[in-house]
C-alpha cells in the first residue's frame, strides 16, 4: 500500500424517505472524507462483511476512537432602541 492515501469515512443508518414496495426502508449512508456519498443496504453491508472475513489480509487495521462532536455556535445580537428607561433597565442598573 505504499503511496496510497488513506481516507476516512463516517457511516450513519438513515431512513429511506421515498421507500417503494421492493426497496429497503433504511440505508447505511457513507460519507467519505473526499466528499463522496454512498448508500448501502443491509444486504450490501453483509456481502462486504463476508468479503472482509474471507480476505483478512486486505483489511486495514483501524483503532476506533469516538469522534469529538463539533459544536456549532451561533451568536444572535439584537439591539432595541428605547426612548426612556423602563423597568428592566432600572432593575439591571439597581443590581450593579
Amino acid at each position: 500500500m505504499t503511496g496510497t492515501k488513506i481516507e476516512r469515512a463516517y457511516i450513519k443508518l438513515i431512513k429511506n424517505k421515498k421507500s417503494r414496495t421492493s426497496s429497503s426502508d433504511k440505508y447505511f449512508h457513507v460519507f467519505s472524507e473526499d466528499g463522496s456519498a454512498y448508500l448501502f443496504t443491509y444486504h450490501d453491508m453483509e456481502k462486504a462483511q463476508n468479503r472482509a472475513k474471507k480476505n483478512p489480509e486486505d483489511v486495514y487495521p483501524v483503532e476506533f476512537v469516538e469522534p469529538e462532536p463539533k459544536v456549532i455556535e451561533k451568536e444572535v445580537v439584537k439591539y432595541i432602541e428605547v426612548s426612556k428607561p423602563g423597568l428592566f433597565s432600572r432593575l439591571t442598573n439597581w443590581l450593579r
